[in-house]
């Protein structure tokens, strides 16, 4: 049965409990009772092809996740790379890099490097392009990408507080129409709390997913971090990661749900996760697992792969 955002945010403590154990019961009904751990990094790296540097300074990151990226500046270097890894044992890679002032990830000089990495080896590849034209987007399914993870992100004052790139949501939905209409796979990424920790955008995003029916939505959640705009910032509560999960389960339960890298690692986070059906969980905490094994009886399967493949 459908809830609306409205539903949803007014639900009292024993109505959640309720409809999370409802969600989860649709999620098993529909994928089965299986948690799908991912273990991004060696064999899955993340490159940024632009290097460290960032036309824009958003308040949550300030250029401090691009310290966890591996530099490829040159279009050749990224070919090598890749024939490295397959040799390693590699299963793919998330191809990213820093924002221009279009808010577009410069790939433009690395399109034929990906090409040719599609045709000439199995590396799964997942694009976070940013911003997109519909030129860009259409080129981007042309050369095999897999997958493009979106930052979907649809409330203005979200936009202009936080990002402060001079964008708008329709900005964001226009790229991602884009992406959809070129026949690519769309990962929209939401992140809870972006906005000082509230929920405020968060459910509107989510809104405009379902319009699109993407087949997977992840999750993200604020870290509040050292040396940025946001480091005093409150954590968004776990009751708002299981509302969100439920407003997606209730309206479309054929999507699956995944719960991503960027979030602050506590334990209320992924149970509560698991409690609402979660499907993926990527880099989870042992003890993690094993609350769903012992207290859910869930398959674990692991998977070297960033989870939104």
């Amino acid at each position: 049965m459908a809830h609306s955002i409205q539903q949803i945010l007014r639900l009292s403590e024993q109505e959640l409990t309720s409809l999370m154990k409802e969600a989860r019961e649709s999620s098993w009904h529909t994928f089965g009772k299986v948690l799908k751990a991912h273990y991004p990094g060696e064999k899955f790296p993340s490159i940024s092809v632009t290097g460290n540097y960032c036309a824009q300074n958003c308040l949550y990151c300030n250029k401090h996740y691009l310290k966890g990226m591996k530099a490829i500046t040159q279009p050749k270097n990224l070919v090598d790379f890749a024939s490295k890894l397959v040799s390693k044992g590699g299963t793919g890679m998330l191809i990213s890099g820093v924002y221009d002032e279009k808010s577009q990830v410069p790939l433009d000089d690395f399109l034929d490097s990906i090409a040719e990495i599609k045709k000439e080896t199995s590396l799964q590849i997942n694009v976070h392009a940013g911003l997109v034209e519909k030129e860009q987007a259409e080129k981007l399914y042309e050369i095999g990408v897999d997958v493009v993870s979106f930052d979907l992100i649809t409330d203005t004052d979200v936009i202009s507080e936080i990002l402060m790139n001079g964008k708008k949501g329709s900005d964001y939905i226009r790229s991602y129409k884009f992406l959809v209409d070129a026949g690519l796979k769309v990962v929209p990424h939401i992140c809870l709390g972006l906005y000082y920790g509230s929920e405020k955008g968060n459910f509107e995003a989510l809104k405009t997913a379902l319009e699109f029916d993407p087949e997977t939505i992840v999750f993200l959640g604020l870290i509040p971090t050292k040396g940025t705009g946001l480091e005093n910032a409150s954590i968004v509560k776990p009751e708002i990661l299981a509302k969100a999960m439920i407003y997606v389960r209730m309206n479309n339960p054929a999507i699956e749900q995944s719960l991503g890298c960027m979030r602050v690692r506590i334990p209320q986070y992924e149970e509560i996760a698991i409690q609402s059906g979660i499907n993926r969980i990527a880099i989870p905490k042992t003890k993690t697992l094993q609350y769903a094994k012992n207290n859910f009886d869930l398959e674990i399967k692991r998977i070297n792969s960033c989870c939104a493949l």
